[in-house]
């Protein structure tokens, strides 16, 4: 019999609106800014994630040159870039791809439109996608890191120093 379940709503039917690898991906990005050289294993272990499928997120991350893992006693996973220069719409489109709504949104003319002419569901499909396009722009990776470990991280990255810029929380 295997360990009961911390998380309270797993099984309930709850749906969420990210795919785990794109939760997974935003997850690791905090994770790894505040504890630069983390083993891949440690990451696994501390955010509860399977090991397979967090090599494929940190696989996706390195590919999109946000991390960098290295072998051996001094290697580890490391960001390599300015948390500030991501939101988390980037992180999740690097992930998984363009953020859509429907798949009608994918179409020339969907099949309603095709039928009918129109189709007043597809333009609230994409107002949709565009103000949720527009809330993930909007946050800012670096936001989501402690002070302490943002700064650390920027000194190492050869940028810090100056303090926390504007529209960082301090």
């Amino acid at each position: 019999m295997g360990q009961p379940s911390r998380d309270p709503l797993a099984g309930a039917g709850v749906r969420t609106l990210l795919r785990r690898e794109e939760s997974y991906a935003v997850h690791v990005i905090v994770y790894v800014a505040e504890n630069p050289g983390a083993s891949s294993s440690r990451i696994a272990e501390d955010l509860e994630f399977p090991p397979a499928f967090l090599a494929k997120v940190l696989a996706r991350l390195s590919k999109a040159g946000y991390v960098e893992s290295r072998p051996g006693r001094a290697g580890g996973v490391r960001l390599v870039v300015d948390p500030a220069d991501l939101s988390l719409l980037d992180v999740i489109q690097t992930v998984s791809g363009p953020v859509l709504m429907d798949t009608c949104q994918t179409r020339q003319r969907c099949a309603t439109q095709q039928r009918k002419g129109f189709c007043s569901v597809n333009g609230m499909w994409v107002r949709t996608t565009l103000l949720v396009h527009e809330a993930f722009a909007s946050v800012n990776m670096a936001d989501l890191i402690d002070p302490p470990a943002l700064e650390r991280l920027r000194t190492e990255l050869g940028g810090g120093g100056g303090g926390v810029p504007d529209g960082v929380r301090a």
